[in-house]
């Protein structure tokens, strides 16, 4: 008698690094863009520039919660990014269902943690064999292509 393991056998559809790439920078240049409108404004506003070393901490110190408060809002409220929608991917359970709002937020907390181990969680992905993040394995969720639905034709 064979003893088959609970889950999933079949090699998971994960979008390829390019496209995956493509969204993590259109995202980030979103980010950056208005960490920096808003690093402009409060600048104008104070009339003062900080010493070079603390303005590096208000920077990165921007851009990290920039990054945390974008990924959260945008994907566990609407499921997607711009970026993601621009690459046409899709967040996807590893059994092919949509993913709840609750595990969507889990997801964004599980990234942080692959981001705050100097990028190793995301690193990882280079060396998995389904090329996922630690965030995907936490969460078993993970980027796939977006599936297009065919229009119907108003004339059939």
């Amino acid at each position: 008698m064979e003893s088959r393991r609970p889950g999933f056998e079949v090699p998971l559809q994960c979008a390829p690094r390019l496209p995956r790439l493509l969204a993590a920078t259109t995202d980030g240049v979103l980010v950056l863009l208005a960490t920096a409108m808003f690093g402009w404004i409060f600048f104008k506003m104070t009339a003062s520039v900080p010493p070079l070393r603390q303005l590096m901490v208000l920077v990165l110190s921007g851009l990290g919660i920039g990054w945390v408060g974008y990924q959260y809002l945008l994907l566990v409220y609407t499921g997607t990014t711009p970026g993601l929608r621009m690459a046409h991917l899709r967040l996807s359970r590893f059994d092919g269902s949509r993913v709840p709002r609750r595990l969507r937020r889990w997801r964004v907390l599980a990234s942080v943690l692959s981001g705050f181990s100097f990028g190793l969680g995301y690193a990882w992905c280079a060396l998995d064999e389904d090329q996922l993040s630690w965030h995907d394995r936490i969460t078993r969720t993970y980027l796939a292509p977006r599936t297009r639905v065919p229009r119907s034709n108003p004339t059939d």
